[in-house]
């Protein structure tokens, strides 16, 4: 899809100098016959039915854009009567084209909404040219900032471009030296709940508890149905909830809390020590342990590896600058903010606002893919032409 929030500022820093193809307008068509609809009928039904257009049909040389009264003109004078400048196929192709963020077709109706778009921002560019507001210094400004920007999103499509598919023998290197991640565990667990007693049944002291919990392991371990303990486990605790299933399926590491991966380090058959938090204590099983072949975590890997070399080629390039601001001017570096926390989740993760930009736009910076746009009006020479 076409970056649409992104369009104004990749334009505005992309078209420097408008050099929009002029040629004589063509007379429109006239409108085909068309039967009036019967009695009851639903225009949009009928509507509904048109086929889409076929944009091949159209040649690249021919104008899918036409502005009347839109022509080159010195700042300060209006242009002549019956001007009129179009943008071909191929010129609205390569626009589109470098403003998207994929290779995925563009629909017709995206296009006549983004054509629509694109010719209004052409008459306000041409109108604020007029006024020779392009050599406005803090439009200058912008300019130079907008570029810098789109520079920067550029170099970070590049990597990511250049990174997309790593070779054969990096996913077989990374998958060698990660086993462990791709080692496969079929577990089952009793969860004991933490008894917080009642009126018919006091709260239990932490070793008679502890006792308890002991107790369903050796028996687990003895050879016990694990569902029938949880049952009765439920049970006794007084828990109005029916018992969870006990069966956990396969895992892999990384997918347990924290404390629980260690689990991935028993044997076929091994029954873990118990864990626990604030509400319960758990017991795990391993039923089997499978090494997940290389086949089935290909992508996975590719994915992971891609992100890897990005990561660490966007830090190689910060490292090698050292911004340094005179603390005279900006004042001394505030303490750093604690991370919120996530609920239900233990520890912190780091997090931050986006960059400001000046003058309180806060505009982020333009969608992958933004480049120079084509020609566009302003000129009598033909697309990609130098300006006169």
């Amino acid at each position: 899809m076409l970056r649409f929030t992104m369009l104004v500022l990749a334009l505005s820093c992309a078209i420097t100098s408008i050099t929009y193809a002029q040629q004589p307008a063509k007379p429109p068509a006239a409108p085909a016959a068309q039967n009036p609809p019967m009695e009851g009928e639903d225009n949009n039904a009928a509507s509904a039915t048109t086929p889409a257009p076929t944009t091949t049909n159209v040649p690249l040389n021919e104008p899918v854009l036409t502005l009347k009264g839109a022509c080159a003109t010195k700042p300060g004078s209006q242009p002549p009567t019956g001007c009129v400048s179009v943008l071909t196929r191929e010129q609205f192709e390569k626009l589109t084209s470098a403003l998207q963020s994929n290779d995925r077709p563009v629909s017709p109706e995206v296009k006549r909404r983004f054509a629509t778009q694109y010719a209004k921002l052409l008459t306000f560019a041409d109108a604020a040219r007029q006024l020779g507001l392009e050599n406005d210094p803090k439009v200058q400004e912008i300019f130079t900032f907008a570029k810098n920007q789109i520079l920067a999103e550029s170099l970070n499509q590049h990597y990511m471009a250049e990174y997309e598919h790593p070779s054969d023998q990096q996913i077989q290197d990374y998958y060698n030296q990660n086993l462990k991640k791709y080692m496969e565990v079929t577990l089952q667990r009793i969860i004991i709940p933490t008894n917080q007693g009642n009126p018919d049944k006091p709260k239990p002291s932490e070793a008679e508890e502890k006792a308890y919990v002991e107790k369903i392991r050796e028996r687990w371990g003895a050879g016990e149905d694990p569902t029938k303990l949880e049952k009765e486990i439920y049970e006794h605790s007084g828990m109005p909830s029916s018992a969870p299933d006990v069966n956990m399926g396969a895992r892999r590491p990384g997918t347990l809390p924290q404390p629980h991966e260690v689990v991935f380090e028993m044997k076929a058959s091994e029954i873990s020590q118990p864990f626990s938090d604030a509400a319960a204590f758990y017991i795990y099983k391993v039923l089997s342990i499978r090494q997940v072949p290389l086949s089935e975590v290909k992508s996975n890997i590719s994915q992971t590896l891609q992100q890897e070399m990005y990561k660490d080629k966007m830090q190689q390039l910060q490292t090698e600058v050292t911004p340094v601001l005179n603390e005279a001017y900006f004042g001394p570096e505030p303490p750093p903010t604690p991370p919120p926390m996530r609920p239900g989740m233990p520890g912190m993760r780091p997090g931050g606002p986006p960059m400001p930009m000046p003058g309180g736009a806060g505009a982020p910076p333009p969608g992958p893919g933004a480049a120079a746009a084509p020609p566009a009006s302003g000129s009598t020479t033909p697309a990609g032409s130098p300006s006169k």
